[in-house]
């Protein structure tokens, strides 16, 4: 017994070994490391590269190829005469006749409509009245001015002959004087009238000059004022003549806006006159092509199986709902018929054909404004995002300049519902396209 009871002493004084790495903890760093991982797979998921899944059937592709490029630009115009003048009342008035309808061929200087307006003929009589008066009293200023010049002169010339016998007289008795046969007081006094007879011519000669510059004063300015009553009276009879509407070029009548007895006011447009010997095309373009669009731009359009040339004739600058206006001359022979508000097709070209890379144009030029596109794998089954450079375009399509290649397959659909993300994966692969025949015009 005691043998056994020593041998367990020993035993349970031994010393017991620790593992370093129990299960428990190693299950938990386990666990620790895998909500790590996951964490750092979230937010690189969250942070990196965005997928969208979508129907291939939703979507439209095309093959970047190396071909023929076209700077053309085709616009819709509207036929228009290529000379319109305007009928515009100058001074209201109201309409007593209208002797010629809208619809009918019109000759330059026919009486087309009389209009009538009081105010303005009494102008006219009141102005032409005022010139007569005037005119009046430049005739009785101009008479005065004479009369009064005159009895000056002769004035003047009396003057001068009493001085011409008084100077006579004064030499004579300064002669008898040395002799003793004149007094002192007769000379002196003699001489006193000859110095007083100067003095008086002197005065007499100023009011003369004085008079001069007041008569030509008073002329000028009665001139002048029959002269602004000459141009008022000509302006108001021109303007009175002017309610008498007339043709000013031949031509054809289109409209007339007015009826009788219908009061007028100054400035209305009240028709216009066509001349239907020449035409022109009226037409609007995408404010994409203002830079390009200059005067003498060329161009064609096709009627009843001809082509026509055309050029660009003037600008109308101003962008109105993304799109300005042009006129466009035909530059060679007129086809024949033509009719005003007919509509016509022509093809602006911005220059000669080139060769490079294309691809077909499609709604994502509006999502990405031509700065990428979603690029198709070679396996069909995605389509990233890849930056890109396009330069010109047409209606078919944009010149590839950077950031694809020859077979490369872009989506050309609109991008709008993508969100911008940066990859599309399809629930199906994309169906292979015949490279042969892809985007050929």
């Amino acid at each position: 017994m005691t043998v056994v009871a020593l041998n367990t002493q020993r035993t349970m004084d031994r010393a017991i070994e620790r593992k370093r790495f129990p299960p428990a903890r190693i299950a938990l760093l386990a666990v620790v490391a895998l909500t790590v991982a996951g964490l750092i797979v979230l937010v690189a998921t969250r942070s990196g590269a965005t997928t969208l899944r979508v129907e291939p059937t939703r979507l439209t592709t095309a093959m970047v190829r190396n071909g023929e490029f076209r700077d053309y630009y085709p616009v819709d115009g509207r036929i228009e005469p290529a000379k319109t003048v305007y009928l515009d009342v100058q001074e209201g008035g109201r309409v007593e006749e209208i002797f010629v309808a809208g619809g009918h061929p019109i000759a330059k200087g026919e009486l087309i409509m009389r209009l009538s307006n009081a105010n303005l003929q009494r102008s006219a009589i009141e102005t032409e009245t005022r010139l007569i008066e005037n005119l009046d009293l430049l005739r009785n200023t101009q008479l005065a001015r004479a009369q009064e010049s005159s009895q000056l002169k002769d004035a003047m010339l009396d003057l001068d002959a009493k001085i011409v016998e008084t100077e006579n007289r004064y030499a004579r008795y300064q002669r008898l004087g040395t002799g003793g046969a004149v007094s002192v007081e007769v000379l002196e006094s003699t001489r006193n009238d000859l110095a007083r007879l100067h003095g008086k011519r002197e005065l007499l000669k100023q009011r003369i000059d004085r008079e001069d510059v007041l008569g030509r004063n008073q002329l000028t300015q009665a001139k002048e004022s029959i002269e602004r009553l000459t141009l008022s009276l000509d302006l108001l009879k021109r303007i009175v003549d002017s309610l008498d509407v007339r043709a000013p070029i031949d031509g054809f009548l289109s409209s007339i806006d007015a009826e009788i007895g219908e009061s007028i006011v100054p400035g209305r447009r009240i028709g216009q006159i066509d001349q239907l010997d020449a035409f022109k095309l009226r037409a609007r373009i995408d404010q994409y092509y203002l830079s390009r669009v200059e005067v003498g731009t060329p161009g064609k359009t096709e009627l009843d199986g001809k082509t026509y040339e055309v050029a660009v004739k003037r600008i109308y600058p101003e962008v109105v709902n993304d799109a300005f206006a042009v006129d466009i001359d035909f530059t060679g022979a007129v086809p024949p018929g033509l009719r005003r508000g007919q509509r016509l097709t022509t093809e602006l070209s911005f220059g000669a054909s080139t060769q490079g890379l294309i691809v077909e144009r499609g709604g994502f030029v509006q999502h990405s404004g031509g700065r990428w596109v979603y690029l198709v794998a070679e396996d069909g089954r995605s389509a990233r995002r890849a930056p890109v450079r396009f330069g010109r375009q047409n209606p078919r399509y944009l010149e590839v300049l950077e950031g694809l290649r020859p077979n490369d397959r872009i989506v050309t659909s609109s991008y709008t519902t993508f969100n911008d993300v940066d990859e599309l994966e399809f629930t199906e692969p994309l169906p292979v396209l015949n490279t042969a025949t892809a985007g050929k015009p």
